[in-house]
C-alpha cells in the first residue's frame, strides 16, 4: 500500500508584488502551484497510490472565481479514474469561514469535519484515517488533543494543520506538542502549515513530519518543493521518499567578491554562482535573489548610482546569457569598503560607538523585540515584501538580519570620503 501526503499547495495563491519587478516571469510564476499540483496528479497516478493527503491549504483563500475550484476538482478527477482517493483537511487559509463550500467534489474525495475529529476506514488497505479541519481562520485549540485513539489492527494515520510548539516564520494555530501526537498511537502524523519539509522527521517511529508546500511561492521559501510518498507493508511503514513537484526553484545566492577585486572579478563570481543555481534546478526555472556582501574594492562602484545601475544591469544581463530559465529577483547590496572592520569597532569615534551599539543590539534579541512597537508604525508605509513576509516585524532574526544591513549603509556612507 502506498500513499501521498502533500500539504500547502495555495493553489493559485496571488503573487502580489510582481509587478514592481520589471521583466518579472509573472505568467510562469502565477502558473506554478497549478502546475506543481499537476505533477503531484502525474506522481499519484505513475505510483499507483491508494491515496493523497492533503494536510490543509489546499487553497490560499477565497477563490478569485470559480475557476479555481472547477481546475482543482478537474484535478481530482484524474485521480479519481485511476482509483486513487483524496483525502483533506482545511487550513488556516482555507478554513471554512473563508472558503466556504461553494463546489461539489467528486466522490473520491472527502474533507474533514471541523466540528470535531473524523476517522475514515480505509478497510480494503486496513487503513484508519483521522483528521480535522478549522472551522476559522484563527485556530487556538489544540484539535489533536481530541483525535481519538489508534484503531487496532489498522495503520493510523493523522492528518492534522498545525504549527505544533511554535516557528518563528508562520503563525501559531492549532498548536500541541510532539507528546501528544505521539500519545495517540498512530503510524504516521502528515502534518501541514510549516512550509519548510521536517529533514530529518519530527520522529521516526511513529512517522512524524511536515511535508512542506509543493510549490515555493516566493524567496522564503528556497530550495526543492514537493510531496512525501509513503510505502507500508503488513501494516508496517517501509519507506518514505521525498518526491519533487515544484516547477520554480526559489534561491538565495551569497556572494563575497575578492578584496582586491573589481568588477570583472565580481561577475565572474555572479556568473558562477547563477551557473550552479541553474544546474542544480535541474530544467526547473530558477527564481535566485543575489546578495553581494563583505569587504571589497568592488564596493566602490556600487555605491555611486551610475557605476552601480551598469553593474546591476549586467548582473541580470549575465543570469539571460546563462539560461532563460534564470531569473534575478532581487539584488542586495551588503558590500563595505575594504577596511579593517576589527578597527573600526575598536575606534573611539562616533562610527566606532555606531557599530559597538549595532553588534551588542544583535546580539540581544529581547532588546531587539523592544523596537517592534515604533517599528510597526513604519508598516503601511513599507514596501511590499514586508507586507507579504511571513516572518513579522516581531521576529528577532528579521530585525537582525535588517540590523546587519544598516550597517553595512554606515560604514559605507560615513567611511566613503576615505575611499
Amino acid at each position: 500500500m502506498k500513499f501521498i501526503h502533500a500539504a500547502d499547495l495555495h493553489i493559485d495563491s496571488p503573487l502580489r508584488g510582481l509587478a514592481a519587478y520589471a521583466g518579472a516571469p509573472f505568467e510562469r510564476l502565477q502558473g506554478a502551484t497549478r502546475q506543481a499540483l499537476q505533477n503531484l496528479v502525474r506522481v499519484a497516478v505513475e505510483q499507483a497510490v491508494d491515496f493523497v493527503v492533503i494536510a490543509g491549504d489546499l487553497f490560499d483563500g477565497k477563490w478569485p472565481d470559480m475557476q479555481t475550484g472547477l481546475w482543482t476538482a478537474s484535478q481530482f478527477r484524474v485521480l479519481q479514474r485511476a482509483g486513487i482517493r483524496v483525502y483533506i483537511v482545511q487550513g488556516n487559509h482555507d478554513a471554512a469561514s473563508r472558503v466556504p463550500a461553494t463546489l461539489t467534489w467528486p466522490d473520491n474525495v472527502h474533507v474533514f469535519a471541523v466540528d470535531r475529529p473524523e476517522t475514515v476506514l480505509l478497510d480494503d488497505c486496513r487503513v484508519a484515517l483521522h483528521g480535522q479541519g478549522f472551522a476559522r481562520e484563527s485556530e487556538t485549540q489544540d484539535l489533536a488533543s481530541a483525535y481519538p485513539a489508534a484503531v487496532p489492527g489498522y495503520f493510523n494515520v493523522g492528518i492534522l494543520h498545525t504549527s505544533l510548539t511554535g516557528h518563528p516564520e508562520h503563525d501559531t494555530y492549532a498548536a500541541t506538542s510532539l507528546d501528544v501526537l505521539l500519545q495517540r498511537g498512530y503510524d504516521y502524523w502528515a502534518l501541514g502549515h510549516i512550509h519548510a519539509r521536517s529533514v530529518p522527521p519530527l520522529s521516526d517511529r511513529p512517522f512524524v513530519a511536515f511535508a512542506g508546500n509543493l510549490q515555493g511561492r516566493h524567496v522564503r521559501e528556497t530550495g526543492a518543493k514537493g510531496c512525501l510518498l509513503a510505502s507500508v507493508e503488513h501494516g508496517e511503514l517501509t519507506d518514505v521518499t521525498f518526491v519533487e513537484t515544484d516547477v520554480v526553484r526559489w534561491q538565495v545566492v551569497e556572494i563575497n567578491p575578492p578584496l582586491d577585486g573589481g568588477r570583472a572579478e565580481l561577475l565572474a563570481a555572479v556568473r558562477r554562482a547563477l551557473s550552479a543555481c541553474h544546474a542544480a534546478a535541474a530544467g526547473r526555472m530558477v527564481a535566485v535573489r543575489v546578495v553581494l556582501q563583505g569587504a571589497s574594492a568592488v564596493h566602490h562602484d556600487l555605491v555611486h548610482e551610475a557605476s552601480r545601475a551598469e553593474v546591476l544591469a549586467e548582473i541580470r544581463n549575465l543570469a539571460n546569457d546563462v539560461s532563460e530559465d534564470v531569473w534575478v529577483e532581487k539584488i542586495v547590496l551588503a558590500t563595505r569598503p575594504p577596511l579593517d572592520l576589527d578597527e573600526l569597532l575598536r575606534g573611539r569615534d562616533m562610527l566606532g560607538e555606531l557599530l559597538r551599539c549595532a553588534r551588542e543590539l544583535a546580539g540581544d534579541p529581547a532588546r531587539l523585540i523592544e523596537l517592534v512597537e515604533p517599528l510597526s508604525t513604519l508598516r503601511e508605509k513599507a514596501a511590499w515584501e514586508l507586507h507579504e513576509s511571513d516572518a513579522a516585524v516581531d521576529d528577532p532574526r528579521r530585525l537582525a538580519d535588517w540590523l546587519r544591513q544598516a550597517e553595512a549603509l554606515l560604514i559605507a556612507r560615513l567611511t566613503e570620503d576615505e575611499a
